[in-house]
């Protein structure tokens, strides 16, 4: 029987809120107002108190939020191998049959070699010559390539301080040779791409689904050290599994170092790189287009970096009615923030869990419970905004009016200014529920779908049994424990002194957990979409 997976909601903010009083300002001495047409006329101090509410985590200063990381990263170092790892199945994987049979003896030495070792790879590799770690030569290509360019920028950067005695002229010619040379090696990992994207191939199913139901769009944004090859895998294995064409929007790798790098300055600096501006206009004209009911966006990895930003320009650019086309998946995500405001004032009527009343109505995220990725972004950042702690800092403000015709200053003390500096992880906004799953890795198609989404021998459909529940033992079928049960939470809001308005309610106390054990598969909405299927509701 499979583990438990854990399901974590994101505590409301208006929940277990606290005060931190700071000491009262003394009031600014007033003045008084010159009006043009009479005398001096005493104003008197009305504004005695202003609660200022406390910034989100990831608005936060750019060198805090990067010492922040540096320490995350040193407290899961131990998880790193984990990206990788395992390199296959430990268990056998349902076997499929490769067009080249195994003993077809014709062709070259290499090719009859290569039809062997695929022959008993494809025992430990769930999805075949789609899954990132097959040892096909595409693959071992590019996982050649990165290896090179791991050493190689790992040199450079290590060689950096010994060369900065030399003049300005050479160690300038120095990185910039570095750097062009590096381009030019990553292109023949990225390939050709003149608008920025790729479509899947056109499987028979995929293609099925778009004459009956053309009203939906699917989009795909990769993760780290994914060239054209794995994000062409990737999309693929995406269509597979839920009978879509796939636009897969490339996120172009620079090598795994500089990739990281990048992932520190959009996380630290919120910088869109041109693959994230590229991203963006492909989902708005999606989710422009009248006859597009859906559009669905899965990111991975890096992906989700970028998916956050990209999610914060849709809300600032889109009305209410066009955003709620959109519904988002991540895998690995690691991004520091997911926001997903509301579109009304919120009624305090138990309807926390009404997607309608969210700009996004779908957000899900998808993690591996020792996939370094997953700890170092979603797995820390969500898992603060579900702890059950004080959720917000309401600062006690003496303002004084300084005023000077129509000028108004307000005035706060350095304690409260400091105060108000001391960023919290746990205040933050991070939208969606979090699946983890009991396990490591962190390639998209091994090590998340594969475990997730297992295909069936032929390659064409996710398994499942004749009622269309998943098959015992794998991920969709194992028992989920809640944290922060959003029905619990509206049970919650009846509480008057530790006690339920209504006495049947009396013995759920509780947040965490369900009245009734639930499966995965019975909570994630992802799920309802494999095999050409569709939610009921919308």
């Amino acid at each position: 029987m499979a583990a438990s997976v854990n399901v974590y909601h994101s505590l409301p903010r208006d929940l277990g809120e606290q005060k931190i009083i700071t000491e009262a300002v003394r009031p600014i001495p007033l003045g008084s107002v010159l009006r043009k047409d009479g005398p001096a006329r005493a104003i008197k101090d009305k504004l005695r108190r202003l609660d200022v509410r406390k910034p989100d985590y990831y608005t936060g200063p750019p060198w805090k939020l990067l010492f922040d990381d540096i320490v995350l990263f040193m407290k899961n170092a131990i998880f790193l191998p984990g990206i990788v790892f395992p390199l296959w199945s430990r268990d056998t994987a349902r076997s499929f049959t490769l067009e080249n049979n195994i003993y077809d003896r014709s062709g070259f030495v290499i090719s009859r070699l290569s039809r062997r070792v695929e022959a008993f790879a494809q025992k430990y590799y769930h999805s075949g010559p789609l899954d990132e770690l097959y040892p096909s030569l595409p693959n071992i290509r590019d996982i050649t390539f990165h290896a090179i360019l791991f050493i190689a920028q790992g040199t450079f950067l290590l060689s950096l301080p010994f060369l900065s005695f030399l003049s300005f002229n050479i160690l300038t010619a120095y990185i910039i040779g570095f750097v062009t040379l590096n381009y030019f090696v990553c292109y023949a990992l990225n390939g050709w791409m003149p608008y920025g994207y790729i479509q899947s191939t056109d499987f028979p199913e995929a293609a099925q689904w778009d004459q009956e139901h053309p009203n939906e769009q699917w989009i795909f944004l990769n993760g780290v050290a994914v060239g054209k090859h794995w994000l062409r895998s990737n999309i693929n294995r995406i269509s597979l599994t839920f009978h879509r064409r796939v636009t897969g929007v490339h996120n172009k790798t620079s090598g795994i170092i500089f990739d990281v790098i990048q992932c520190l300055l959009e996380r630290c600096l919120y910088f869109g790189t041109s693959d994230t501006r590229a991203c963006f206009a492909i989902i708005s004209e999606a989710l422009l287009k009248p006859q597009n009911d859906r559009v669905v966006l899965i990111l991975h990895s890096q992906g989700g970096i970028e998916g956050s930003i990209i999610l914060d320009w849709l809300i600032n650019q889109h009305p209410r009615d066009i955003l709620q086309k959109l519904e988002i998946y991540t895998f690995g995500n690691a991004s520091n923030h997911f926001n997903n405001p509301r579109t009304h004032k919120k009624e305090h009527n138990g309807e926390e869990h009404d997607p309608h009343g969210r700009a996004i109505r779908h957000i899900e995220h998808y993690a591996n419970s020792m996939d370094f990725v997953s700890r170092w972004g979603v797995m820390n950042f969500k898992q603060k905004t579900a702890d059950q702690k004080d959720r917000a800092v309401l600062m006690n403000l003496n303002a004084g009016l300084l005023s000077h015709r129509t000028e108004a200053k307000k005035h706060l003390s350095k304690k409260q200014i400091k105060e108000n500096n001391k960023l919290q992880k746990a205040w933050n906004s991070y939208a969606g529920a979090l699946f983890v799953r009991p396990g490591s890795g962190h390639q998209f198609n091994q090590h998340y779908l594969d475990n997730m989404f297992p295909l069936d021998k032929s390659l064409t459909r996710v398994q499942q049994n004749g009622d269309g529940s998943p098959l015992p033992g794998t991920f969709m079928a194992a028992e989920v424990n809640i944290f922060n049960d959003r029905k619990q939470v509206a049970r919650l809001r009846n509480l008057k002194d530790g006690q339920y308005e209504n006495e049947h309610h009396a013995e759920h106390h509780g947040i965490n957990g369900d009245v009734s054990v639930k499966q995965v598969y019975q909570l994630s909405r992802l799920w309802s979409y494999v095999n050409g299927k569709s939610p009921e509701d919308f």
